[in-house]
């Protein structure tokens, strides 16, 4: 039984993100033939009847395991990297635009704006008018 708060510590962690390239040690360009390559040789490092690490600390090389099991499996199938390709450059755009800066507060003058809709023959259409009063 996991206690209370081990599952608020789980929770706070940052989540990263999961690249399956940058698990096979990979470029996006990688032919399938060295996507297998990588992909075995991860499994013959991280697998526990190969690996050399001491049996007292698993838990990470097991979870290193599962990531390269999950990575060629994303991988090996043509149409799932291609999604994950085009996942990926979307959230990176996304994540690359620049924030908004904030511009200066426009100078105060005296303007009578007139902001509505209209609608006609179903079409709805918006119109701003703005007088500058005296």
């Amino acid at each position: 039984m996991v206690s209370q708060g081990a599952n608020s510590e789980e929770c706070n962690v940052p989540r990263q993100r999961f690249d399956p390239y940058a698990v096979l040690g990979l470029s996006p360009t990688a032919t399938p033939d060295e996507i297998t390559h990588a992909y075995r040789t991860q499994v013959r490092a991280f697998h526990p009847d190969t690996r050399t690490t001491p049996e007292s600390t698993p838990a990470p090389a097991d979870e290193q395991l599962r990531r390269v099991f999950a990575a060629y499996a994303l991988l090996r199938d043509p149409q799932r990297r291609a999604r994950y390709d085009r996942q990926a450059a979307r959230y990176n755009r996304a994540t690359q635009r620049r924030p908004t800066v904030p511009r200066a507060p426009a100078e105060t003058t005296n303007t009578v704006d007139l902001v509505g809709t209209v609608r006609i023959l179903g079409l709805t259409f918006g119109f701003r008018i703005g007088r500058q009063s005296d």
